[in-house]
């Protein structure tokens, strides 16, 4: 996406999309267009030598003149630049009146459908505002809103730039270079990868590639809060603003007002909160002092000058808690009343979990206690991105498509992969948070800089050690078992007799998980044990296997005897009657807090709660131990 730079009547320089619509007034532009990263580079080279919003000299005879002399030096100096420019020389550039450039546009610009109605454009802005609250945009998403929205890419470009011209939005270089080097704006990256373009000195973030490419050449929209405002405004140059002075049409007045009328729906219709089954009296506890933490207000007064990754307190007040339970002790459930606290207060509530296998889980889950809610799900697979939802789930890595957008946020498995030990996730669930929002956290394994922050009184703790249930977590068991249990190693025939009396034993009790410490052996041992057991039904997956959700999805209705996984399943997905075996146990990726999840995942519910957990491996690790 290229901008172009705006010469205003005041002498003020503007950018816009070089795509979007030219605003009225006697504009110059120049052309062609170039990546807003260099746009803005160029503009903080002549603030050096320039202030813009400087104050008039007093008025004099020669004013007129003198007025026309800085626009004719600035013309002269941004071009000036422009061709010094080791990379940028090579092109031609100059200064276009708004007449002149709309009849070149006119060539290269797809035709743009205009409303023809107030009610129309109403609408259509409405919509707009409402998908894109609270968002994170390359142009790729841009172009997907435009899809879903049935709108073209240029209006979608020029319902951002209206945005932006009133201070609800703004334009990010996808990476910004500044002193100490280059940092994505997307992630907060700053270990990039640094390369040479047509335009010089480029820089491509590899943090957050899975939400697809984005480099310093690359623009991100976001929208801005309605407590916000744009921030790129720097000694009266407006960086993103083309508006005329800030000023707002009636029309404008009256859409923000509809957009508001529509979000405020969200309270006056109540959202019914229908649980299916009653909490036990330990969470019922549990779930009166999180819906406390939450209800909660963070007191007046002077701002205490204390960050915890990132999070900006009051003296006395805390908006993390930690929720400390059990494996299979439903705490997922005993977030659900102040859920629907906040939902019913006009909240917007957030449900992340670091894999979407987790998140595929709990929605079901919710939209059965919630019967009225529009439910909102993120993951890398999601066929809808932009339907309003007050209430979202989505995995962590979606979350960095999100700007302070949510009030209440749960964070599940806080110590799992890939959030854990993740700066970028990490910095994703602080900047998708409010500055008013609080953040619960959910794990039976907490991790060790949890607890450090527990105890230095950063953060509350609430425990629940005891499954739903009442029966006690089964022990798991290690089983010394010889040979290499590496597929690929010629030895498999052996190790696999080995392995069956203990499938025949556990499979009379119900379906195995067959975990594996590493996605290359998943495939070989699904084949070996079709051959081995043709009269079972016997399948696998691993994070990036295409048809994974698919195949989970019949493992929950039963349709697998014998399933084959990575730790994508040690957490966060409950199995009727699931017993675990753990082949490799003592493989260095399986720590404590694997095993203990792994085997978490037996005897969770009510109709079976009990059943066998098997480590199998040549000896016993500290892990295991």
């Amino acid at each position: 996406m290229h901008f172009n730079l705006l010469l205003d009547q005041s002498d003020k320089v503007h950018i816009i999309p070089s795509q979007g619509e030219i605003p009225e007034g006697d504009w110059e532009v120049l052309y062609p267009g170039i990546p807003f990263y260099i746009a803005q580079e160029l503009l903080r080279e002549i603030d050096n030598e320039y202030s813009w919003g400087s104050k008039r000299k007093k008025r004099n005879l020669f004013r007129r003149k003198k007025e026309a002399m800085e626009k004719s030096t600035i013309k002269r100096k941004i071009l000036s630049n422009l061709k010094n420019h080791p990379s940028l020389s090579k092109f031609t550039w100059q200064w276009m009146s708004k007449k002149s450039l709309k009849e070149t546009k006119e060539e290269e610009a797809e035709k743009v459908k205009i409303p023809t109605s107030m009610e129309e454009k109403e609408k259509i802005k409405v919509d707009f505002l409402r998908r894109t609250e609270g968002r994170v945009l390359t142009k790729g998403d841009l172009q997907r809103l435009g899809q879903e929205s049935n709108l073209s890419y240029i209006e979608i470009l020029k319902l951002c730039q209206e945005q932006v011209n009133e201070g609800k939005g703004e334009w990010l270089s996808g990476l910004e270079r500044n002193r100490m080097g280059w940092r994505c704006q997307r992630c907060g990256e700053t270990k990039v990868e640094e390369w040479i373009s047509i335009y010089g000195r480029a820089a491509t973030c590899p943090s957050c590639a899975s939400l697809g490419s984005l480099s310093s050449l690359n623009t991100l929209y976001r929208s801005l809060n309605n407590q916000n405002k744009a921030t790129n405004e720097n000694n009266g140059v407006s960086r993103n603003n083309t508006s005329r002075n800030n000023t707002i049409s009636r029309d404008d007045v009256v859409i923000r007002n509809k957009f508001n009328e529509v979000n405020t729906s969200f309270a006056k219709s109540k959202i019914i909160f229908s649980p299916r089954w009653e909490l036990t009296p330990a969470q019922k506890k549990a779930a009166e002092e999180i819906l406390s933490f939450v209800k909660s207000e963070e007191p007046q007064g002077q701002v205490n000058s204390l960050f915890e990754k990132g999070f900006q307190h009051k003296k006395g007040f805390q908006k993390e808690i930690l929720l400390w339970a059990a494996c299979g002790a439903g705490k997922t459930e005993v977030c659900f009343p102040a859920a629907a606290w906040a939902l019913n207060n006009n909240q917007k509530v957030l449900f992340a979990a670091p894999r979407q296998d987790v998140v595929w889980d709990i929605a079901p889950r919710l939209e059965g206690d919630f019967p009225n809610l529009s439910l909102g799900v993120h993951t890398g697979t999601s066929p809808q991105r932009f339907t309003p939802s007050q209430f979202v789930v989505a995995t962590t890595h979606q979350i960095l498509r999100f700007y302070q957008a949510f009030d209440l946020i749960f964070l599940d498995e806080m110590d799992a992969f890939p959030y854990y030990g993740n700066k970028a996730l990490a910095w994703g669930i602080e900047k998708a948070l409010k500055d008013t929002g609080k953040i619960v956290y959910l794990t039976a394994t907490p991790s060790p800089e949890s607890l450090q922050k527990v105890k230095r009184g950063k953060m509350q703790l609430l425990t629940l050690p005891a499954r739903h249930h009442g029966h006690p977590i089964p022990v798991p068991q290690w089983k010394k078992f010889t040979g290499n249990p590496d597929p690929r190693q010629g030895n498999a025939e052996k190790v696999i007799k080995n392995l069956l009396p203990r499938i025949e034993e556990l499979g009379k009790a119900g379906p195995i998980l067959l975990f594996v410490p590493q996605i290359s052996w998943v495939n070989p041992w699904v084949q070996l044990l079709q051959e081995f057991l043709p009269q079972r039904s016997i399948e696998g997956s691993f994070s990036s296997d295409p048809n994974r959700r698919e195949k989970i999805e019949n493992l929950r209705k039963g349709s697998f005897q014998l399933f084959v996984c990575t730790s994508i399943l040690e957490r966060g997905v409950t199995f009727p009657r699931a017993q675990v075996i753990v082949l490799g146990a003592d493989h260095e990726i399986f720590d404590e807090r694997s095993l203990v999840q792994m085997a978490g995942r037996v005897g969770r519910s009510r109709e079976c709660p009990t059943g066998t957990a098997l480590f199998l491996a040549p000896k016993t690790t500290p892990a295991i131990k």
